[in-house]
């Protein structure tokens, strides 16, 4: 037989199936609302008035207040949060030089918050979706802007449906960079105006962020508060507050001991927007790089500071878990050793010194001989006629050498006569076009006719050898008026005639 609850269950599915609700958030959210009134009326066996499911959804559903987060919700979450608000400004009673471990009774509770806080991380990341798919009609834009999930929270909840964002201050918020993209693009966005309900529905969603923040926070300093009991070398190493956001981040000490030290470098890592001339649009960052050695370390050499501070954070998380030095002392070390090798890498490099050159050694030493170092020493040696050659007499000039063709300097202390330079060998290919050359000459100077007493009437040609030839025969009868105009005529000598008396 039915009972009253599976027929509200049953009212409830007809109705989804008449109206068509849209996002799977909505839908989810009526099957758990039915769901808790089921229960309520099932559990409830006095004669009150029952009240209509179907009456108080609708009722929810128009005045846009129902609850988004089911953490905030969840009784076990609440008495969770209040136990640690109460301890949050305990000290821990433990004794010196002792650490916690699995047998004390707040450590179950610190291991659960360790894993609270990645759960508070990912209903706050439901919640941003939720949030950017209502706000994605009025302003688009705004998520590639503004990556972190709080920010574009904050961001939502100021602009709401407001058109000119010149009169909102984000300044608290945002870099100014952020803002002038914001205000910039908010102007040339194509969104349009959110209903009042959806308008609703998104601030109380925000507002529940807030609240999850604040819950987290609270975790935090719980564990910060623990630290020194919990990773005594971790904290000495990072400090209590870094500690604690790092041992949550990566799940549990234990965890932290089994990551390699690259893991480390981005365990918590969040996205940063970058603008303006950036390279790449986002900068990711882990929860590591917030640490006090890494931030106090100029730019380049903040590579190898983080690759230093990794580490050693995983050697001094493999102390904590095995409850070795509870304080701190491996972990004082360890951050000592981390500002030595910085500051070390730091320093300018050592001046060039100046070699002085080794005191030369007077004892005797074996030089090197055989018949293959003889033979060197005869090829590329001095020869005594060269010896000769470079001397030279002191106030005498050098001998005159004036056996050979061309005028030169004799060779000084060598005794007999110079023998004279051999002529140097003449091809047989410049040896004929000398002679050819020789051939055209005399023929030129033939057929010029000159009557020089250089000239010759013999002519030397290539088909009989020697000729005689008239050089006079091929001239003319010069005509009259050559003999006083032409360009070859020279002055005539007239005999001047004496005049009759």
């Amino acid at each position: 037989m039915a009972t009253l609850a599976d027929s509200f269950l049953q009212d409830l599915e007809d109705l989804e199936e008449e109206e068509a609700v849209p996002g799977e958030t909505k839908a989810k959210g009526n099957k758990n609302k039915a769901a808790q009134v089921g229960v309520l009326l099932a559990g409830d066996d006095s004669d009150d008035e029952i009240p209509d499911a179907i009456q108080v959804f609708e009722q929810g559903e128009k005045s846009g207040t129902s609850s988004i987060s089911e953490m905030l919700k969840n009784d076990e979450f609440q008495k969770l949060m209040d136990e640690v608000r109460e301890r949050k400004d305990e000290q821990p009673a433990l004794e010196l030089g002792k650490q916690l471990s699995e047998e004390d009774t707040e450590y179950p509770l610190i291991t659960r918050c360790n894993s609270l806080v990645r759960e508070i991380d990912d209903e706050m990341l439901n919640i941003h979706r939720f949030v950017r798919d209502i706000y994605s009609k009025k302003f688009p834009e705004l998520e590639s802007i503004v990556v972190s999930p709080l920010d574009y929270l904050q961001v939502v909840q100021r602009i709401g449906n407001t058109k000119d964002l010149s009169t909102i201050d984000f300044s608290d918020i945002l870099p100014n960079t952020a803002v002038m993209a914001i205000t910039v693009t908010a102007s040339m966005t194509a969104g349009t105006v959110l209903p009042r309900q959806e308008l609703d529905k998104m601030m109380v969603a925000a507002d529940e962020a807030f609240v999850l923040n604040d819950c987290k926070r609270d975790v935090l300093l719980y564990l910060e508060s623990r630290m020194s009991g919990l990773a005594p070398n971790l904290s000495a190493l990072l400090g209590a507050a870094l500690a604690a956001k790092l041992i949550t981040a990566a799940g549990g000490l234990l965890n932290l001991a089994r990551m390699p030290a690259q893991n480390i470098m981005l365990v918590g890592s969040t996205k940063k927007a970058l603008l303006g001339m950036a390279s790449s649009a986002y900068h990711t960052q882990g929860i590591i790089m917030m640490s006090d050695l890494i931030l106090s370390t100029p730019l380049e050499f903040r590579n190898r500071a983080v690759k230093l501070v990794a580490g050693k954070c995983g050697l001094a998380a493999r102390v904590d878990s095995f409850h070795e030095s509870p304080l701190g002392q491996v972990g004082t070390q360890l951050r000592e050793k981390i500002l030595q090798a910085l500051a070390k890498a730091q320093e300018p490099p050592p001046a060039r010194q100046k070699k002085t050159l080794p005191p030369p050694e007077d004892k005797p030493r074996a030089k090197r001989g055989g018949k293959r170092h003889r033979r060197i020493k005869e090829k590329y040696g001095q020869s005594e006629f060269k010896k000769l050659i470079n001397r030279v007499k002191f106030g005498l000039d050098a001998e005159e050498n004036i056996y050979t063709e061309e005028w030169g300097l004799g060779i000084p202390f060598f005794e007999g006569k110079p023998q004279a330079l051999k002529s140097q060998k003449v091809s047989k290919e410049k040896q004929l076009q000398q002679h050819i050359k020789a051939q055209k000459r005399q023929r030129t100077a033939a057929a010029a006719g000159s009557e020089s007493g250089l000239s010759s009437s013999l002519a030397f040609t290539p088909v009989q050898g020697i000729e005689l030839a008239n050089p006079n025969a091929q001239r003319k009868a010069p005509d009259v008026g050559e003999k006083y105009f032409s360009n070859t005529a020279g002055f005539v000598n007239i005999a001047q005639t004496p005049r009759p008396a």
